[in-house]
């Protein structure tokens, strides 16, 4: 009963506190690198939910759930396409500063994992538990760590309309490991992550 009277008397201070929304964008550096013949694009998108959770002053906890997919084109003729795609969880606690266009900074840890591959089938494993991905009778990705994490950087501007928030950001992930290949790999996952998000928050 106490928790219930709690819950309701807290309720404005929670709704408040608590802003949840979406975000989207592009990657500005690709997840995947592949050698020709073979070509790896993005999608094109990055797109999730996202939540904060404002503290004191400033500062506020933020988690978004984002996915991300890469196309591999297997061959020259541009036919075949593994597809991989990648959830990313990242977790941060960000500043806001009290000047005009209310510019923030950003800092936290990233968790990611590969959860599906289209276009090719599990062939091979290796010494390690690695699992290699086939297509055409031929190795196409070498799933070396299907999850990882690394430390987030971020930065960006706030705009607030009525109830709504707009907020433009960039940020850099350094994933401690590769999720496919390694670095002499004909595919291989980048270490290195810069993305341009928009988010829009209520």
């Amino acid at each position: 009963m106490f928790v219930i009277t709690a819950l309701i008397l807290w309720s404005p201070v929670l709704a408040q506190a608590v802003s949840p929304g979406l975000l989207s964008g592009v990657m500005l550096t690709g997840r995947i690198t592949a050698a020709p013949p073979r070509q790896a694009t993005p999608s094109g998108f990055t797109i999730g939910p996202g939540i904060r959770v404002h503290l004191w002053g400033g500062a506020h906890v933020a988690a978004d759930f984002l996915l991300h997919r890469t196309e591999i084109a297997t061959s020259t003729q541009q036919s075949g396409r593994t597809r991989v795609s990648e959830w990313e969880l990242p977790v941060t606690l960000a500043y806001r500063f009290r000047i005009p266009a209310r510019p923030f900074v950003r800092t936290g840890i990233s968790f990611n994992r590969v959860f599906h591959i289209t276009g090719a089938v599990k062939c091979v494993r290796g010494p390690f538990g690695e699992q290699f991905y086939c297509a055409d009778g031929s190795p196409i990705a070498e799933v070396r760590h299907a999850g990882t994490l690394g430390p987030v950087l971020g930065g960006g501007f706030r705009f607030r309309f009525s109830r709504v928030s707009l907020e433009p950001e960039v940020r850099w992930t350094r994933w401690i490991d590769r999720n496919i290949g390694v670095r002499d790999s004909d595919v291989r996952s980048n270490l290195n992550q810069v993305e341009l998000l928009v988010g829009l928050f209520f």
